[in-house]
């Protein structure tokens, strides 16, 4: 801690803080909240990332290839969701006018070779699997034969969907260590207002007429966006069982999301 005539004191935050998830009965107030837009579109992906997780828990223990399909068929929504929130986060990195002061030429072409790299992997359009698989089939069932249900299912295998997954969180943990993503919590005195909005800095603010006056504290602490890699490693870790002996994939990820990829 600083001498306090020479400076903030600064404390390491000892709060067991998880995301604001849309599941919870109840939000604690050491939650973590997105405060602009960027964080927004990471707290969607997260959202679908915990629903896809849910989905996969007790899967590498199912008995037959049946229930194994019938799982695969409720997890392509979440998963398709997954997909456009990732499509989204990055249209919004690479053109938006908010962040167009964040990054240059360079690094926006970086974000856009990122998502053309994910799409060739991933299509999105019309005619692809993934998206056949999710409007017909998982989302609701629409007036089929079941031989046609099952022609339109047979065009996505479960390795098939597996690299899609995974191809989704290669993608975010190359997006993690951007440094646009701004979060909130609201374990403060009212009249405060606390913010990270350059990691691991958790900043306390003193608001008057609604606008920070000063800083009242600071601590350091764990970012939200390790959560997102826990996350994303238990989803890594439950999905194995979708992949053939031969197909390449990802094994686990590190828990530290810094040395999980480096920064455009």
């Amino acid at each position: 801690m600083m001498d306090e005539k020479k400076g903030i004191p600064i404390y390491l935050d000892e709060a067991k803080r998880k995301f604001a998830e849309s599941t919870l009965e109840e939000v604690e107030v050491t939650a973590w909240h997105p405060s602009n837009p960027p964080a927004i579109h990471l707290w969607r992906c997260f959202e679908t990332l915990k629903d896809i997780e849910n989905l996969l828990k007790g899967t590498a223990i199912l008995t037959s290839e049946e229930e194994r399909r019938r799982r695969i068929k409720i997890l392509v929504t979440p998963l398709y969701s997954l997909c456009i929130a990732i499509r989204d986060i990055c249209n919004y990195l690479n053109s938006s006018q908010e962040m167009r002061s964040q990054f240059n030429k360079a690094q926006r072409a970086e974000i856009s070779k990122l998502l053309n790299n994910f799409l060739k992997v991933v299509p999105l359009d019309e005619t692809s699997a993934i998206r056949g698989v999710r409007d017909q089939l998982s989302a609701h069932v629409d007036k089929l034969m079941p031989y046609e249900a099952k022609s339109i299912f047979d065009k996505a295998r479960n390795h098939e969907i597996g690299t899609w997954l995974h191809e989704c969180i290669i993608t975010l943990s190359q997006l993690l260590p951007l440094e646009v993503f701004g979060w909130t919590t609201d374990d403060c005195p009212e009249g405060y207002f606390r913010v990270m909005s350059v990691e691991p800095w958790l900043v306390t603010f003193k608001l008057e007429n609604g606008e920070p006056s000063m800083i009242a504290g600071l601590h350091i602490a764990t970012s939200p966006k390790k959560l997102v890699l826990e996350t994303c490693d238990e989803v890594v870790k439950s999905s194995q069982w979708m992949f053939r002996a031969e197909d390449p994939r990802l094994i686990s990820l590190k828990e530290e999301f810094s040395d999980s990829s480096e920064s455009l």
